[in-house]
C-alpha cells in the first residue's frame, strides 16, 4: 500500500513512520522465508490485513493513553511491532512461546531500531505469575490466539487492576464468544466494555476488537497450570 492508500484506509501517517511500517513489512517477509511467521506472502496482503489491523488499535490507544503493552501471542510481532513503530513513547512486550519466532521478531527488532520494544519467551501460563510481569500491563492485546474463554484467562494475570484487553477477532466469533467467556471473565474479574468494529481495506470486510476491562486485582490461583486453561475454559 501507498502511503495515499493507507490513509484512505483511515490511517494518515507522516513519511517516516510510513517508511518504518514497510521496513518492517520487508523484514517480515524476509524472516518468514526462514521461520514460519505469517501465512501471507503477498506484500499487499501484509499491509490490508495484519498493518491496518493493528493500526485500528490507535484509536483505543488514544481513548486510554498506555505507557505499556503486552502482545501475546506475538507471533510475527503484530500489533506489537506496528504500533510501536508509530507510537515511540510506548513500551511494548513481545510474548511468544515459541523461540524460533521471538528470535526472529527479535532480529526485525534490532533492525527497525525500536529501542522500547522487549522480547519475552515462554509460557503465558507461567509467566503471568512472575512478579516482573504479574498485573503490571495497562494493555494486553492478542489476535489468533485462542477463544475467548481461553484467551481471557491467558491475558488476565498480566494486566493491571484498572486497564484493558483488546482480543482482535472476526465479528462472528466475537458475538459468539463473548456469551461463551461470560464464566471465564466473570472469574478473572474482567468485564465486556464494548466490540470496537472497524473495516479492513480490499476483500477482508469488517472485524471487531472485543475491549474488557480489569475490575480488581486476579486470584493468586489464576492462570491454572499449562494446558488447562486450553482444554478446560472456566
Amino acid at each position: 500500500m501507498t502511503g495515499e492508500e493507507l490513509a484512505a484506509a483511515g490511517f494518515e501517517l507522516g513519511p517516516k513512520i510510513y517508511a518504518r511500517l514497510s521496513r518492517f513489512v520487508e523484514l517480515l517477509l524476509l524472516e518468514n522465508q526462514r521461520v514460519n511467521l505469517t501465512a501471507i506472502r503477498d506484500v499487499d496482503e501484509v499491509w490490508r490485513l495484519h498493518i491496518c489491523e493493528s493500526l485500528a488499535l490507535l484509536a483505543l490507544i488514544s481513548e486510554s493513553r498506555p505507557r505499556r503493552l503486552l502482545d501475546l501471542g506475538t507471533g510475527g510481532g503484530i500489533p506489537g511491532i506496528p504500533l510501536a513503530c508509530v507510537r515511540d513513547n510506548l513500551e511494548v512486550v513481545l510474548l511468544d512461546a515459541t523461540r524460533k519466532k521471538l528470535d526472529a521478531v527479535g532480529r526485525i527488532v534490532a533492525e527497525l531500531g525500536l529501542s522500547g520494544v522487549q522480547t519475552l519467551w515462554g509460557r503465558a501460563e507461567a509467566l503471568a505469575h512472575d512478579e516482573a510481569y504479574r498485573e503490571t500491563f495497562d494493555v494486553v492485546t492478542a489476535r489468533a490466539v485462542a477463544a475467548l474463554p481461553t484467551l481471557i484467562e491467558y491475558a488476565a494475570g498480566f494486566v493491571r487492576p484498572g486497564g484493558q484487553c483488546w482480543f482482535a477477532k472476526s465479528i462472528d466469533a466475537a458475538e459468539r464468544e463473548i456469551e461463551d467467556a461470560r464464566s471465564a471473565a466473570s472469574q478473572c474479574a474482567l468485564q465486556y466494555v464494548k466490540t470496537h468494529r472497524f473495516t479492513l481495506p480490499g476483500h477482508h470486510g469488517e472485524r471487531a476488537i472485543v475491549i474488557y476491562m480489569k475490575r480488581s486485582r486476579l486470584r493468586t490461583d489464576l492462570p491454572r497450570s499449562q494446558g488447562r486453561p486450553r482444554r478446560r475454559p472456566l
